[in-house]
């Protein structure tokens, strides 16, 4: 009985390859537009900012996932009056998501996801400096990927951010790959 265990162990260590404890693990990456209306006393205002965004997630099953989401801002909306020049940016959003999903064919799968956030905003005004904030709230949103080889894939979603006094709307488009 001594010796069975650690033959029992080589063997388990030899089956599980490192292929094997890769299944079900994927990543994907993309471009990120994010649209809000802001609030600015005299009315709203339209902001639209970019960022390139990145997922890793895993399968725990066909039809239940989990996925770790972050994003880092690459296109601020800027606003001139005068000499007076303000501009908005994210500087940053991660996520954490359970996600649903479904097989609609063989290479397409459709999905919905809710989670938790956190982003950080950057507004800085010409000569008064600038100053970020940094909040926490929810995100959900829908989507789809399809697969074009056999562990490449196109995904597309949109995802609402309601964080504190904030409701933005994500859409992404990024291509992954299934490990």
């Amino acid at each position: 009985m001594k010796t069975f265990l650690p033959v029992l162990t080589l063997a388990a260590a030899i089956a599980v390859s490192p292929a094997a404890l890769a299944e079900g693990w994927y990543a994907d990456g993309g471009y990120t537009h994010v649209t809000t209306d802001v609030d600015t006393g005299a009315g709203s205002a339209d902001i639209d900012l970019g960022a390139i965004s990145g997922r890793v997630g895993y399968d725990i099953n066909p039809n239940f996932a989990v996925e770790g989401e972050l994003a880092f801002g690459v296109n601020d909306e800027s606003a001139t009056q005068g000499a007076v020049t303000a501009s908005l940016g994210l500087n940053y959003l991660v996520g954490a998501y359970g996600k649903a999903q479904i097989p609609v064919a063989e290479n397409i799968n459709l999905f919905a996801r809710a989670g938790i956030v956190n982003a950080e905003i950057e507004a800085e005004v010409t000569g008064l400096g600038s100053a970020s904030d940094s909040e926490t709230g929810a995100g959900y949103g829908v989507g789809g990927t399809v697969d074009v080889a056999e562990n490449i894939y196109i995904r597309g979603d949109y995802t609402r951010y309601d964080i504190e006094d904030v409701e933005a709307d994500a859409f992404t488009i990024g291509v992954g790959v299934k490990f």
